[in-house]
């Protein structure tokens, strides 16, 4: 299955899979420094953890990726802001959800 199937198959529309995509790619190629041999492989297995999460989570990571990543046209971008916007998206990914009555660390 390819990664926009992984994605429409979660009922993500075109729009919101191309910034997933676009997303996964700049952090596989500039966060992660991923060299050519392993970048496929790392975009796949983080496509995999996206589509892994409760349909919940997707969605706040997508809103966050949609409404926080990607600048305006106006915005510039220096690398420190784009490595913040990056992890925040990551981080909204990987939130622990919590049971009723516990704490989250």
């Amino acid at each position: 299955m390819t990664r926009l199937e992984k994605l429409t198959k979660i009922e993500l529309n075109s729009e919101d899979s191309a910034r997933v995509l676009i997303y996964s790619d700049q952090g596989v190629r500039w966060i992660k420094n991923v060299d050519g041999l392993n970048h496929q492989k790392e975009i796949d297995k983080l496509i995999d953890e996206v589509v892994s999460k409760p349909i919940k989570q997707i969605n706040e990571f997508v809103a966050f990726v949609k409404d926080k990543y990607f600048p305006s046209e106006d915005q510039e971008v220096d690398n420190e802001d784009f490595i913040r916007r990056w992890n925040g998206a990551y981080e909204v990914l990987n939130v622990k959800e919590s049971s009723p009555g516990t704490v989250q660390e």
